[in-house]
């Protein structure tokens, strides 16, 4: 009599033949290959090297220090450098991206400084040229966006005119 645990010792190994039987013959040293080749760049995938004999590694060429330290933008800079986009690309095609100011990425706040840095660079070029407006647009975005990141991130609450006065506890 046989039991459960002899059947499926027995089933198990039919049922991988069964599927390397499915493989088609000519695919089957290609498919070895494959599963060698990642096996041998599995082991190798490590970044330190084993050095001989116990041995420290080497030290590297470049220090730490030498490279340089990563640059986080700022909500002034990041502001800046939109404003600058937008308004150039208003202003060299003229009649506007017809994207509204959520579509660019921009908030309620910097819109505004959009909207007012263009209008001057619209004067600015038909005055004194297109670099002169480039200048000024970029003047502008910085001192606008430094004005509205001088504290951090805006803190204003768009909605805090719409809110109703909560009722105090007393009566």
């Amino acid at each position: 009599m046989r039991t459960r645990a002899g059947r499926r010792a027995r089933v198990q190994p039919r049922i991988r033949t069964r599927a390397w039987a499915r493989i088609p013959t000519r695919a089957r040293p290609a498919l070895a290959g494959a599963l060698a080749l990642s096996a041998a760049l599995a082991g190798c995938s490590s970044t330190a090297t084993p050095s001989p004999h116990g041995a420290a590694p080497p030290p590297s060429s470049s220090s730490s220090s030498d490279s340089p330290s990563p640059h986080a933008t700022s909500p002034a800079e990041l502001c800046t450098h939109l404003i600058v986009y937008w308004a150039e690309q208003e202003l060299d095609q003229g009649k506007g991206s017809g994207l509204d100011y959520q579509e660019k990425g921009l908030s309620d706040g910097q819109n505004e400084i959009l909207l007012t840095t263009l209008a001057a660079a619209r004067q600015e070029r038909a005055a004194h040229g297109g670099a002169a407006a480039d200048r000024l647009i970029e003047e502008r975005a910085q001192h606008g966006c430094a004005e509205r990141y001088r504290n951090g991130a805006p803190t204003t609450d768009p909605w805090a005119q719409t809110k109703l006065p909560t009722p105090s506890a007393s009566s």
